[in-house]
Order: structure tokens, then sequence, then C-alpha cells
């Protein structure tokens, strides 16, 4: 492709100041590129950005920091300095009710989370040690394709991957049951697939890879909660020149000949380019916003099985449960969460009140099915259930949303954050970076990474806009 001309006026345009898009904007102004990203809200961040409430500090969507390294590595592309996103180390990282009423917990330490196992399940401590330590050596020496465009069957067994090709292609559930751990710990360490609403049995083999990372890297929580993560990196767009539109959503993606040639605004506007990295929805983009592609690419695109954000009540608690920052309760094949950032962050306190959240993931089906009432019923549900309570004196319901406000909110392809990884979907590979139907269109975001960690999406944002660098070389 051409080499962009040092004088071209805004020639990039990013669609989505979520932290992918973000990440690429920062990525490609670094490199010399004159960049302008189009945001339909009112805010970056997507789903990781924060909002308040009656004076209480909350985060939208994620809640902790479970890949710290790969948010690193992603820093240091966009030359961002570590110390520029303090963190607190989670110690009590998450407490799971089973269904019958037995309790399995999660520690940073290794030692005391095994010994816990092995009191209460004689000799699975030593079957648990073990499982983590190896899970974590099989995440070690497949990092770097974390870090490496679209990676493919050859790249892995050249990693070394072809030790494991037994673990790569199996499911979760697989995984777990060869380690032999007991049920309840299995069910432990597969809460993280509940929060996707999807079966263990259809769950990717890395997720194995979870409590290695808390054991052996440390979970973490941002000072100035998650969100401080889009803000950090909002901040660092602005400084490196990137022109940020808030407010300005787009309805079509241009083409010429099979090439972008820009984009229009819902509003109208015409915004040329020669180059256009989405960080909207993967399968929106090509769904909704190109209106060219090949039917038959669009059918298997719109038949990828969606992850659903789940329903959200925004609490203020008096009182916290200590130790553990995240609460889980299992319920059938789903799961509720208890969030409570005050035990890690004391400061969001206001007069002995707290900032909390009561999430239930939901398969995408069952949250359609249910419907706006349906979710509103269960988020009652939710609250008057006393498993979540124990030392909270008051609360007091501040916001409440269902899938369909986040799609409303978030401007999320059909009330979903993406296709739900699982599997089949990871060995058959991911929605590319660089598009195989466009040229000059480029995807970040969780589509096109591991999963909806904010960590990977910082990742796939400086590898999308490295792909661009490459085919659209800038010559001063």
């Amino acid at each position: 492709m051409p080499p962009l001309p040092a004088s071209a006026p805004t020639p990039i345009l990013i669609i989505g100041a979520g932290i992918g898009g973000l990440s690429a904007a920062i990525r490609l102004a670094r490199l010399g590129y004159p960049v302008r990203l189009l945001e339909a809200r009112e805010q970056g961040g997507g789903l990781a950005s924060g909002f308040t409430l009656q004076g209480f500090s909350f985060d939208s969507g994620p809640y902790i920091l479970l890949d710290q390294p790969g948010l690193a590595w992603a820093f240091q592309q966009l030359s961002i300095p570590p110390e520029a996103l303090p963190l607190r180390p989670i110690e009590a990282v998450y407490h799971v009710l089973q269904e019958d009423g037995s309790t399995t917990a999660f520690d940073r330490s290794l030692a005391a989370t095994a010994a816990r196992f092995d009191t209460q399940h004689p000799g699975s401590g030593a079957r648990y040690a073990d499982f983590v330590d190896r899970t974590f050596r099989i995440h070690q020496i497949m990092k770097p394709l974390t870090f490496t465009n679209h990676p493919t069957p050859l790249a892995v067994l050249r990693a070394g991957g072809w030790r494991h090709v037994p673990f790569l292609l199996s499911s979760l559930g697989a995984v777990l049951e060869r380690a032999a751990l007991p049920l309840p710990v299995r069910k432990g360490i597969s809460i993280w697939t509940h929060i996707a609403g999807q079966p263990v049995r259809e769950a990717p083999s890395p997720m194995a890879f979870v409590p290695g990372l808390f054991h052996h890297v440390g979970s973490f929580y941002p000072v100035g909660g998650m969100r401080a993560i889009p803000e950090l990196l909002e901040k660092t767009a602005r400084e490196a020149g990137v022109v940020i539109s808030y407010g300005t959503k787009v309805a079509r993606i241009h083409t010429s000949k099979g090439a972008v040639t820009g984009v229009a605004t819902t509003v109208g506007e015409v915004v040329p380019a020669a180059a256009i990295i989405s960080n909207a929805a993967g399968i929106g983009t090509y769904t909704e916003l190109v209106r060219d592609i090949a039917p038959k690419e669009k059918q298997k695109l719109e038949a990828l099985p969606l992850q659903s954000p789940g329903v959200c009540v925004y609490l203020a608690v008096r009182g916290l449960n200590p130790p553990y920052y995240i609460r889980f309760k299992l319920r059938g094949t789903g799961c509720t969460a208890f969030v409570q950032p005050g035990l890690l962050a004391p400061e969001l306190a206001q007069d002995g009140w707290y900032p909390a959240r009561l999430i239930a993931p939901l398969d995408h089906a069952t949250a359609a099915a249910l419907g706006p009432d349906g979710q509103r019923e269960l988020m009652d549900e939710l609250l008057v259930d006393p498993w979540w309570q124990e030392n909270v004196a008051e609360y007091r319901v501040l916001h409440r949303r269902t899938t369909f406000e986040w799609g409303r909110e978030f401007t999320l392809y059909h009330d979903s954050m993406n296709p739900v990884m699982t599997a089949k979907f990871m060995r058959q590979g991911r929605l590319a970076h660089r598009s195989p139907l466009v040229r000059g269109l480029y995807l970040t975001g969780s589509a096109t990474h591991p999963g909806q960690w904010v960590s990977f999406c910082a990742i796939s944002g400086v590898l999308a806009a490295d792909c661009l660098a490459q085919d659209f070389p800038r010559h001063a």
C-alpha cells in the first residue's frame, strides 16, 4: 500500500474510544500519524469507564485486573510509565458459596489456599498446587503469542506448544477433570466462565491459567478504580496529539473497490480516511457499518454466540463483608457476584456508606428471553437474597442496568459485549486485526483477542495499530 504523505490531514480514523481504540490511537500518534478518534458517547473507556452516583464512584463494568503483565506490556509499547497507574494488590481475591452451602475461597497465597482445600478435601491441596504450577508454566510458554497478531497453529508449535497440544485442544472442563480436583474446587476455578455465560465444557483451556496468574503474579485494583485505566489512556492520547470527537456516532464505513474511503456519521458528516481502526463491535463493524460485505461472510459472523453484559445493581451499603473483594454465589449454570471496592479503597466511604455492586451474568439467549421486565424481576430477587448481606447493616439501590440498558447506553451490538470466547472459536481463530474483507480496515477490542479483560483490549489496540503502520508506512 502507498505510504502516507507527512502532510496528510487526519488520514487515520478510529471508531470508538474504548480501551482498544484509545490504545491504538496512542500507538499511531507516537509513530507520527495524525489521528482522529470518533466516539458515540460523551465519555471514553467504553464498558471500562466509570461514573458517579450521589457522590459515590463506580466502575461501570470490569472489576478486577487479572493480567497485570499484559497491561504492562501494552503500556510499554505506548510509552506509559508503570508508575502512572498505581495498583493495589488483592490478597483475599474471591469467595464462592456453593449450591450445597459449602464455601470455596481463593487467596493470593497459593500455600494458604492449598492448605484450606486440604482441610476441606484431604489430599486436594497438593493436587491444586501442582495444577496451578503446571498451568502457569504452560502460560509462560504461550504468553509471547498474546503479543502477536493472529498467531497461527505453526507459531503455537514453534513457541513450544507442541508439548501441550492435548491441553490446548481441550476445553476447560476437560482440563479440570484430568486434574482430579474436588468438584467444589473445579467449580471455584471455573467461576470466570460463568461470568462469560458459557458452559465449562465449551470454555477454552487457557481459562485454567487464571489461578496461576493471581497466585504467581497477583490480581490488582487500580488506585481510582478500574476506570483509572481508560482515564489514563485518554489523557495520554490527548497529550500525544490525538483529536477526540465525543458525541460522534459513525453510521457507515464508506468503501470503494474493496477499500475504505472514510465514514459517515449519524448527523451527516462525511470524514475521509486512508485507513480505519474500528473499536466498535467486531461483528457489528462488518454487519452494520460496512454495507458491501458478502452475505455469506455476514452469516458466518452473525452465527457466532454472543456474550451478554448481564444485569447490575449499583448500591450504597453501610458495612462491608471482609475479607474477600468478590463474593460469588453459584446458581445453576450461572452465578451472582457481590463486589466490594471499599475493602481495597476505604477512601470511597461517605459517612460509613460504601459503593458496591451486585452482578448477575446471563448468557445472551437467557437475557433476551427474560426481556426488560424479567431482568428487573431477577434483580429484585437478587436484592432480597440474604447471602450477600452478611455484615451489611443497610443498603440503598442507586442504579440498575438491564442488558438492554447496557446496549443502549454503550451502543453495544445486539446488547452484547463480544463473541463468547469458546474453545472452538479460539481454535478457529478470533476476528483478525487486519481485515481480510476490506483493505484499510482494522479491528481492535475484545473480539480480536482472548476475551473481555482490559489487558487484552489494550494489547489488541497496539497490535491493530502496528498492522496499520506496516501496511501504510508513514514517510516524513
